[in-house]
């Protein structure tokens, strides 16, 4: 597998396709679709067969103008690896998905803001500048939401609280140097609830906790690009739009601005791949011997961080010398499973899955569902005091 830095062969204003291909390759870094000039402030490396050759570096911007579909380039996997020198970046233009249909969001580390950034996204965003915050800092700052029912009944909508603007060392609160002035304040982990004015015209978003793999959306996207980046979790963003009529602005639009300014597009979709690989999203909770009328097995119960659900994997025997197992994936089922309905077979199938595991002498069971808290089993708790004659 050869491993090269893509900077020494890239020319000035070349496209890289970040489709995740299939095959051998190794997706060792985030799928950036990264559109640069020479890709001087973002480490890209491609990772694949045969790439010892500048000369696969075809162009792949086809004919429909769309950064996502390749000429058919040998390269396995293109990408910018995020580390701490990514903390450089100025802005990036965070997109929904593959296709092009959604909005394209600036975005940048609020941390970094000053008046010259703020005036460019006036000028080329839709003049609304969001800033992504995290409950906590929210809490903290003691800004409420704008509509508390609307986040419950709605998660694929924006978390919006009530605007701020700074109270010290603005004026109207609209200018360029104003609204940075405010997104300082926001950023800053020193600041108090006095330090702002409500309303205002900064418009703080509430990242969901989770980020990208709880909600795909810009304001998670946006927190989660300057986490990785090793900064405050504190983002501006604001919605790109058509500089001829106003509308939404088209791929082709963002391609160009992404030309003309020298802004990398990062796809959501490719930021849920690169956390999806790179993060562990669940923790064990609690562990038990498990007597079962099928044999002994030991329980193991993991919690989802993303949304709480418990996942029980009733184990038997030494599975973890990489020759394959009898596996069964089962989805809680209450009336199946405890009270014996008639309706469902659940209970057979989870009956006979662990029979089949306990005559083999090796297997899993795994258990998934309730994300109600108090669901774990009482004996898992204090797994060395458990009572293996207990009902």
């Amino acid at each position: 597998m050869d491993r090269v830095l893509l900077s020494s062969y890239l020319p000035s204003h070349t496209i890289i396709n970040a489709r995740l291909q299939q095959g051998s390759g190794d997706v060792d870094s985030i799928g950036f679709a990264v559109i640069r000039k020479g890709c001087i402030k973002l480490r890209c490396y491609a990772t694949g067969d045969g790439l010892g050759d500048p000369g696969y570096l075809n162009d792949p911007l086809n004919k429909n103008g769309s950064v996502f579909q390749g000429s058919g380039a040998s390269v396995r996997t293109v990408g910018a690896e995020i580390t701490q020198e990514t903390g450089d970046f100025f802005f990036v233009i965070a997109v929904d998905d593959e296709n092009g249909d959604n909005e394209g969001d600036l975005v940048m580390a609020a941390t970094l803001v000053n008046s010259d950034s703020i005036a460019f996204m006036i000028r080329n965003g839709s003049g609304i500048i969001s800033v992504g915050m995290k409950e906590e800092d929210l809490s903290r700052l003691m800004i409420p939401m704008m509509s508390p029912i609307t986040e419950i009944e709605d998660i694929s909508a924006a978390a919006s609280t009530v605007t701020v603007d700074a109270r010290v060392g603005v004026s109207s609160g609209v200018s360029a140097a104003d609204r940075a002035k405010t997104i300082l304040t926001l950023a800053s982990p020193d600041s108090k609830p006095s330090d702002l004015r409500r309303p205002g015209h900064i418009f703080p978003l509430k990242y969901r906790n989770g980020g990208v793999l709880k909600r795909a959306g810009h304001t998670e996207a946006s927190v989660d690009l300057v986490t990785l980046a090793g900064l405050r979790p504190v983002s501006v963003l604001s919605t790109v739009m058509d500089p001829k009529d106003g509308s939404m602005a088209s791929i082709t639009v963002l391609q160009q601005m992404a030309l003309e300014h020298d802004i990398p597009i990062i796809s959501i979709t490719d930021l849920i791949r690169y956390r999806r690989k790179r993060e562990k999203l669940v923790e064990l909770i609690a562990v038990s011997r498990l007597p079962t009328k099928w044999g002994l097995f030991q329980a193991y119960c993991y919690q989802s961080k993303l949304d709480g659900t418990e996942h029980i994997a009733v184990v038997k025997g030494d599975i973890g010398d990489g020759e394959d197992v009898l596996v069964r994936v089962h989805s809680e089922c209450l009336t199946g499973d405890i009270l014996g309905s008639a309706r469902c077979d659940c209970g057979e199938q989870l009956d006979l899955a662990l029979r089949l595991i306990e005559k083999a002498g090796r297997g899993m069971g795994h258990v998934y569902g309730s994300d109600l808290p108090g669901s774990i089993p009482e004996e898992f708790v204090n797994p060395e005091d458990t009572n293996d004659t207990q009902n």
